[in-house]
């Protein structure tokens, strides 16, 4: 499974709007939680990852207790004013004014601060409540463009706020697009599950992704046996860890908790189980006196180590290349086009989702995990191949040198 992001701003460095003013009609609900976090620690979240580096509340400034105890980004100045507060006019335009009364995308705001608008916007919901008031200039208000924000990117608050509809709102910024079939059509509606069930507690994203790599391990311990029903079992452990797998990302994305370290963790993770995996496949059936297949045990070992390695790299390298943080969603970014490369880029890309898994179990329940040791190295060798031709031929793209225009 592709490991979950670093922490994502989604803005261009070039934002029209850097500054916002949350204008908090209740002040008292920025003191509630919602999908883990609280909602004054949300909005911060989503305007710093949309791009915007300032912020005047139109709140009374908590004390010092309330406001050591906050999770907020870095880098993102707060100044806590009312709203008929003078100061209110250092807020020079363009600034975008938010309400603190919704929530909104992170790529719907990030997307509106980038607009070059030619007069104010006002940004509605359905009861013509505005949710976003872009100001270019200081104008009257009463000659604002009014706009319908898209459906499903932005939510209420209403009481409760943690209402079944909200939380499946943030939920719904947990997965990924690039799972695989299984993974988008089954996995994700059991991570999800667990994921929503453990918002509200003290479990954190790394914790997940350890105690699904234990699992995954205690699962390949039981492919040493040699009857059905411990290849069974295993495989169904291994396939409960590639589920729990999903929620580390499930949590960080939408407590706004994505690290590089944990991006790290789960990728290393993902990779000690595939290793865990074959060699005890190997090892079992060496005990069962088939001699060879340590040797194919081996052949996969390496190909998951060389496809690690390399992956790894290419990780680093788009992590040191990247200031957006965006996503780190591939091995091999991939190509457009329908010719030969695009067709193997999406091979490559299929290999590396775990729907592989649903696989393992099938074969394990009619015992053939024999048969799939040896697909496990063949394939583990032309996912290597694959991600080594696409790499080169990536590279050789790069460094030709581009036409003046």
């Amino acid at each position: 499974m592709p490991a979950r992001g670093r922490p994502r701003r989604l803005a261009d460095p070039a934002n029209v709007f850097t500054r916002a003013i949350l204008w908090v009609p209740h002040p008292e609900m920025l003191w509630q939680r919602v999908g883990g976090m609280l909602v004054l620690e949300r909005q911060m979240f989503t305007l710093a990852r949309a791009g915007l580096r300032s912020v005047f509340i139109t709140a009374p400034k908590p004390d010092a207790a309330r406001l050591e105890a906050l999770r907020l980004p870095p880098g993102l100045e707060m100044r806590w004013v009312s709203q008929d507060d003078a100061a209110l006019n250092e807020c020079e335009p363009p600034y975008l004014g938010i309400s603190a009364d919704h929530l909104i995308r992170v790529e719907t705001l990030a997307f509106i601060a980038r607009q070059n608008f030619p007069s104010s916007v006002s940004y509605e919901d359905a009861s013509a409540l505005g949710v976003v008031q872009a100001a270019p200039t200081r104008e009257d208000v009463l000659a604002r463009v009014k706009q319908s924000l898209p459906e499903g990117s932005f939510r209420r608050l209403e009481a409760p706020l943690s209402s079944p509809a909200t939380v499946d709102w943030l939920m719904a910024a947990g997965p990924k697009p690039q799972d695989g079939f299984m993974a988008r059509y089954f996995d994700r509606h059991l991570s999800l599950a667990a994921s929503r069930a453990l918002l509200d507690t003290a479990v954190t994203p790394n914790q997940m992704t350890i105690f699904s790599t234990l699992l995954g391990l205690v699962g390949t311990g039981f492919f040493l046996g040699d009857t059905r029903l411990s290849y069974a079992t295993g495989a169904l452990l291994v396939w409960l860890h590639s589920v729990l797998d999903g929620c580390d990302g499930e949590l960080a994305r939408v407590r706004f908790q994505e690290s590089s370290f944990g991006s790290d963790l789960d990728f290393w993770g993902d990779n000690l189980v595939h290793l865990a995996l074959f060699a005890c496949l190997g090892a079992g059936f060496w005990l069962s006196g088939h001699r060879h297949t340590l040797l194919l045990a081996g052949v996969a070992d390496a190909a998951v180590l060389a496809s690690a390695w390399t992956a790894w790299r290419h990780r680093r390298a788009r992590r040191a290349g990247r200031r957006d943080g965006g996503p780190e969603a591939g091995v091999v970014d991939e190509a457009e086009g329908g010719g030969f490369e695009s067709k193997l880029s999406r091979l490559e890309n299929a290999l590396a989702q775990r729907d592989f898994i649903y696989l393992l179990v099938l074969l394990a329940f009619i015992d053939m995990v024999y048969e799939f040791l040896w697909a496990a190295a063949i394939g583990g060798c032309l996912y290597f191949a694959i991600m080594l031709y696409l790499r080169r031929v990536h590279h050789h793209e790069q460094a030709q040198p581009h036409p003046a225009r």
